[in-house]
């Protein structure tokens, strides 16, 4: 077997990822069941920021004995205390199994939650970035939906299936979305239908994403979130972090940029940039 390495730089955090995601080959949600803890809880304490319990830590090694401590605290020494082979039933246990076909695709995991107008017609609620963690917390809620604003959509694309609109906050998919418009999303009961390269409103447990994707839960239970800012890096999350997910169908944007405008200051910054350079190097 080929020898399992991580960088003495990283943080306790990514070398418990590391273990369970590299080592074990669980996602987050098993290695969570594996030692008896709830998800929510094991995705909390490996948030950065926060400091983990005891509990969390005792949990860990009372499952996984062979796991060095110095290791996942300092980096230092070997992964585990003996050779790697012995961890390998924990890697067969069938009660660590991956999420169903039928989970994933919905038949018997999420219960969408919606409210009617006077004549019977679904309503288009409506998520602000003030409301989004109230969104994601009472999700199931039709107390809280009532609450929310609601629009009526013209034309037919808005026909046959169940709408949402949520606020943008942040620039991490301009120039396609603007910071500060509003997406309006159809709500997708079968993830397995998920298709690459198209704009998706992911709902998490911690946050509301709008984010192209890549579908990777056939290979590893997970997907890709790509931002069409370059400054964002793609980020790799597991199924179980995802709460909804909305298929992007409009955006109603109120500022609507000069291109001419973009490109002059654009070739400004450049030319500014140039001279620097040439001062530099005494032009």
């Amino acid at each position: 077997m080929n020898k399992l390495t991580v960088s003495n730089s990283d943080s306790f955090r990514e070398r418990i990822g590391y273990f369970h995601k590299e080592f074990l080959g669980m996602p987050q949600y098993v290695f969570a069941e594996s030692i008896g803890l709830g998800q929510e809880r094991v995705r909390k304490s490996l948030m950065p920021g926060k400091q983990p319990t005891a509990e969390f830590f005792e949990a860990i090694f009372n499952t996984y004995p062979d796991l060095n401590p110095d290791w996942i605290f300092t980096g230092r020494g070997a992964m585990l205390h003996s050779k790697e082979e012995t961890l390998t039933p924990y890697m067969a246990q069938e009660s660590f199994s991956k999420p169903s076909s039928e989970q994933v695709s919905g038949k018997n995991l999420r219960v969408l939650c919606i409210t009617n107008d006077s004549s019977g017609n679904e309503n288009v609620e409506v998520v602000n970035t003030k409301a989004a963690a109230s969104y994601i917390d009472n999700i199931q809620e039709p107390q809280f939906l009532s609450s929310l604003p609601k629009i009526s959509l013209p034309g037919n694309v808005f026909r046959g299936g169940t709408f949402r609109a949520f606020e943008v906050k942040g620039n991490s998919m301009e120039p396609t979305i603007q910071q500060g418009s509003w997406v309006i999303g159809q709500y997708v009961q079968d993830w397995l239908t998920l298709k690459d390269d198209y704009i998706y409103i992911v709902v998490m447990q911690d946050a509301i994403l709008i984010k192209r994707i890549l579908n990777r839960i056939d290979k590893r239970q997970g997907l890709v979130l790509k931002s069409d800012n370059r400054e964002y890096e793609n980020k790799n999350i597991d199924i179980d972090e995802v709460k909804e997910l909305w298929l992007l169908k409009a955006e109603m944007r109120y500022d609507f940029k000069n291109p001419s405008k973009e490109m002059y200051l654009q070739l400004q910054h450049l030319m500014a940039d140039v001279e620097d350079i040439k001062n530099k190097i005494g032009l």
